[in-house]
């Protein structure tokens, strides 16, 4: 068995037992692990039990990914915030999936469409480096969501950067259905991935966001959320996690065939994301990426008037507690909340909100993404 063997063999083996945590089917797992581009051969020597038709067609490799094969290339620099990354394989230990064939998959790379953790847009990241605190907790209504450091010299994730390494993470779980998300050859490469110019130096984004990258590995997550059955019973449903279960990352850009940069998101994580996640307008977040009030503002906009069929309005004390981060005046969280709403709604003009003296009143406005099959928005 030569070493390429080996490795997705050993890979598959991970998946196997990531996939039977989560709960799956013997024959889903086969047929996951077919769709994500690992070899038909292998996965069927993993199974011998199972039948011929309980493995589907490997997924096609387009002419751009047969001219890459081969060697340890790096997927072009691409214009949308959800990548399509090519399959490769020269990089066994960290292959990039391939796009899935089912038809939500391929719909949302064609209408660059990413996703965010929709707790994450009830109450999301800090906006500015809460520094020594090593606990963060916000309070939306029914859901409070309280974020942990595992490594109290590391600190908690925040600002911009923390949400687009979460949307990117969203995103590629949605995509993939897979709990391993690729990062690319190394963080040079997953810059560019993200669209994110490289700068170098101590305010450079190769060490912001490998230092962010590293924050949101070390993060857990606590979400403790109000509930209520058909019948009027109370109760609380908690979710505890880590963000990442395991990780392996390259920070330079030297060639190293057969080496890539994954994560492994937490299966708590990853099952609470595919069933709870938002999808949102790449361009627009490529628009509003300078500010993190801007993309709290946008992803959380976005949500609420995706599904709503009557007027509501949000006063600003709630719209406070959700966006404050800090401001301890309300007259200046007001003034700050509605400049960041000016931007958003030169990107997404559809959107029928109203500023009053008691809040902001949102009515049903046509959605700023299209409504698909199989998109979960919770």
């Amino acid at each position: 068995m030569d070493n390429s063997v080996a490795d997705y063999s050993e890979q598959i083996e991970k998946a196997c037992r990531l996939y039977a945590d989560l709960g799956f089917a013997t024959t889903r797992i086969a047929a996951q692990l077919v769709r994500s581009g690992y070899p038909l051969e292998l996965v069927r020597a993993r199974f011998p039990q199972l039948p011929a038709s309980a493995f589907p067609d490997p997924p096609a490799v387009r002419p751009r990914a047969r001219a890459a094969a081969g060697r340890a290339g790096a997927p072009a620099p691409i214009q949308n915030l959800l990548p399509t990354v090519e399959p490769s394989r020269a990089m066994p230990t960290a292959k990039a999936p391939a796009a899935q064939s089912q038809p939500e998959a391929s719909y949302i790379v064609e209408q660059g469409i990413s996703f965010q953790y929709v707790p994450l847009i009830q109450c999301s990241f800090p906006h500015a480096d809460p520094r020594d605190i090593t606990t963060f907790t916000r309070r939306n209504g029914w859901l409070e969501l309280t974020l942990s450091t595992t490594r109290h010299d590391m600190g908690l994730p925040y600002g911009v950067p923390a949400r687009l390494l979460t949307i990117y993470c969203a995103s590629e779980a949605v995509r993939t259905r897979s709990p391993e998300i690729y990062l690319g050859h190394s963080v040079h490469e997953f810059l560019r991935c993200l669209d994110v110019p490289i700068t170098r130096g101590e305010r450079g984004s190769l060490r912001v966001y490998a230092n962010q990258l590293l924050r949101l590995i070390h993060c857990a997550v606590s979400i403790d959320e109000n509930i209520r059955d058909p019948n009027g019973r109370t109760g609380l449903h908690i979710r505890q996690a880590l963000f990442v279960e395991e990780a392996r990352l390259w920070w330079d850009e030297a060639e190293a065939v057969g080496q890539g940069s994954s994560l492994v998101l937490s299966s708590v994580l990853f099952q609470s994301i595919l069933e709870r996640s938002a999808p949102l307008s790449s361009a627009a977040i490529r628009q509003l990426r300078k500010s993190p009030m801007d993309l709290d503002v946008y992803a959380w906009l976005v949500h609420r008037l995706f599904n709503l069929t009557r007027p509501n309005t949000v006063t600003w004390a709630q719209l406070s507690g959700q966006f404050g981060h800090g401001y301890t005046q309300p007259r200046k969280f007001r003034h700050f909340f509605l400049d960041s709403l000016k931007r958003v709604l030169a990107v997404y003009p559809d959107a029928n909100v109203k500023p009053s003296a008691v809040g902001l009143l949102i009515l049903p406005s046509r959605p700023h993404v299209p409504r698909a099959l199989g998109m979960p928005v919770r």
